[in-house]
């Protein structure tokens, strides 16, 4: 599967400079509200304090509206009605011609701003502001992102910091917690010839324990001035850029006091059905189906990846997955190269450098089906209740010279019948892709592999008592070498072939029992106890994929293991070929013989037909006579 990554965008702090504004609004409100509360005149000396805040807080840039400011002085509550924080375009436009416009411009509309128990008259005495509460409902901000490459090269100078931006109002300021909730975003990016919009609605934002004084950005405890920032995503859905998938996720939430990121109900799904997803791309390969119950990202290093935008966590668990994948090699369509698309070579490839010490699986089932070129049948298989971990997954350069591989232990049932336990071996830094797979599946009925043989290698399996199967294999882009030890009694089984106008695999009953008597073991080991060891060497074609060549280099293995190496395939084949070659002379004898058959029928019922129209000519002449 192709993937598409976006380029990782720099960390903004523009989140909290615009909360500093809103908070800084509503505290010199009550600030001025006491100056001036012994005259009638205090509204328009407000107002006119707070449109002058702005301006001088974003250098004239932004400019504020509201349809109504309420104060209680005895409850310490105050609201703002439709509040609305505005750019001033013709300021703007002046930035831009002097090198000094920011690259994001704001617009922001709020229905309602909740402040509660404000404590106005130490914020009016000691110019320490203590608010308990702030709520803000239906906030709606429009970022707009014009880049300039004046502020990646000019020194425009440091930014404020949030305690500048009050300090001439405030020593500190203190909020116990503050709420954003159901907040509409709209991104415009406006560095490309056509505009593209990302919307994101039904976003929640908690801030706990706000602290901006000349000290608290410091505290090793605090985040951006904050004990915590918990954000809530509700009902995520996005496609991909190529339009034949869609992203959903239930629930988005992060939280900087718990580091970590939990993921609810994820689904990666395809727009389309097979047929149509094969005709809309135009080309062969997988298609995916993926879900998960729960994702979560634990002991993120924030510092870290505000710093350096890298992803450095403890774990990530990976809960109830269920994963689908099919691919149809009879499509007609171009078949892509897979080589430097392995899972492993896909994870160096995301541009969001990372490091997870451990992702765990929990309670997984996978399915792989593909459909045959020469059957027109697809065969499955199935791994149920699948768990496991995987170790140091990583992309980054550093630590790939500590530890160049990523391992897997996993640990799945068979088809739903046997235990199968497998281990990875992944060179992160091979460049042909090197891994190692390796495993034991215990004992079960053979019977059930018709799932999978029957539609994919044209056998049926009518009796197999298989007692174990070990492998070992080394892979890479290229090809699959190793061992695969098959232990197993009573092995029987159906040669099929695919005949025009049947549905079903037709038995070929003579090869069948060839096969068996003559050419198949029924046991490993035999009966004088001789194993039979099943060599991998297996070249790996450039449009096979990475699920499909695990099994294939399996397969590979088993075909010696029963006694049905290359030399016994090639004699089989050459065998089938006779034996295909005297059936089709012999019924075209029969055919010969039936025709002589039908044709001597029909010339004796002519002849009978031509007795019996003379013996009616003379009767009837008689008759004519005697009258």
């Amino acid at each position: 599967m192709e993937q598409q990554y976006i380029e990782p965008k720099r960390i903004r702090k523009w989140p909290f400079y615009l909360l500093g504004i809103v908070v800084l609004l509503a505290g010199t409100a009550y600030y001025f509200y006491n100056k001036y509360l012994a005259s009638n005149r205090w509204k328009p000396i407000l107002q006119a304090q707070l449109k002058e805040l702005v301006l001088k807080s974003t250098d004239s840039l932004y400019h504020i509206e509201y349809s109504d400011f309420d104060l209680n002085i005895t409850s310490g509550n105050a609201a703002v009605m439709n509040f609305k924080l505005m750019p001033d375009t013709d300021i703007y436009n002046k930035l831009v011609a002097l090198k000094k416009a920011p690259d994001n411009l704001f617009i922001l509309n709020v229905k309602k701003l909740s402040i509660k128990n404000v404590g106005a008259r130490k914020a009016y005495q000691e110019k320490i502001l203590n608010i308990d509460d702030i709520t803000i409902d239906k906030p709606n901000l429009t970022i707009i992102n014009k880049r300039f490459k004046f502020n990646d090269t000019v020194k425009v100078g440091k930014s404020k910091t949030p305690y500048e931006v009050i300090s001439k109002v405030f020593k500190q300021l203190h909020i116990d917690s503050v709420s954003l909730n159901d907040i509409s975003l709209n991104y415009i990016n406006k560095n490309k010839p056509v505009d593209k919009h990302i919307a994101l609605k039904h976003l929640d934002i908690h801030i706990s324990d706000v602290v901006i004084d000349s000290l608290s950005d410091k505290s090793p405890d605090r985040f951006y001035y904050t004990k915590g920032i918990d954000v809530t995503v509700h009902d995520y859905d996005v496609f991909t850029p190529d339009g034949m998938y869609k992203a959903s996720l239930k629930k988005i939430f992060f939280s900087t006091a718990q580091r970590k990121i939990i993921l609810d109900k994820v689904a990666f799904t395809p727009r389309y059905n097979h047929d149509d997803f094969y005709k809309k791309t135009g080309k062969a390969g997988d298609i995916f189906n993926l879900k998960f119950k729960q994702i979560d990202i634990n002991d993120i290093d924030l510092q870290t990846f505000l710093r350096d935008q890298v992803l450095w966590a403890g774990t990530m668990n990976v809960s109830s997955p269920d994963v689908k994948i099919y691919s149809n090699n009879a499509f007609k369509g171009k078949k892509t190269s897979k080589i430097g698309k392995d899972p492993h070579q896909a994870l160096q490839n995301v541009a969001l450098d990372m490091k997870l010490k451990r992702l765990n699986i929990k309670n997984g089932n996978i399915s792989y089906s593909e459909t045959d070129a020469a059957t027109q049948q697809t065969g499955e298989i199935t791994f149920k209740h699948t768990n496991g971990y995987f170790l140091n997954v990583t992309n980054d350069d550093d630590q790939k010279k500590i530890n160049p591989y990523m391992r897997a232990v996993i640990n799945t049932s068979f088809m739903g019948e046997a235990p199968l336990n497998v281990n990875f071996r992944f060179n992160l830094r091979a460049r042909d892709g090197a891994f190692n797979y390796s495993g034991a599946l215990g004992r079960f009925d053979g019977r059930k592999l018709d799932k999978l043989v029957k539609p994919l290698a044209m056998v049926h399996v009518e009796s197999a008592d298989i007692d174990k199967l070990a492998f070992n294999i080394n892979a890479s882009n290229y090809s699959g070498k190793g061992k695969v030890e098959f232990y197993y009694k009573n092995l029987k089984i159906d040669l099929l072939k695919k005949v025009d106008g049947q549905a079903e695999l037709q038995r070929q009953g003579l090869i069948s029992t060839l096969a068996n008597k003559l050419i198949l073991d029924s046991s490993n080991p035999d009966s004088k106890g001789v194993f039979r060891p099943g060599p991998v060497d297996l070249k790996r074609e450039p449009t096979v994929s990475f699920f499909s060549f695990l099994y294939k280099g399996i397969l590979d293995g088993l075909k010696p293991s029963v006694g049905f190496d290359s030399k016994t395939e090639g004699k089989v084949n050459r065998a089938v070929a006779k034996v295909d070659s005297v059936v089709t002379k012999v019924n075209g004898l029969l055919d010969k013989f039936r025709k002589f058959k039908e044709d001597r029928k029909a010339r004796r019922e002519a002849r009978k037909a031509a007795k019996q129209a003379k013996k009616d000519s003379l009767e009837k002449a008689k008759l004519n006579n005697g009258n």
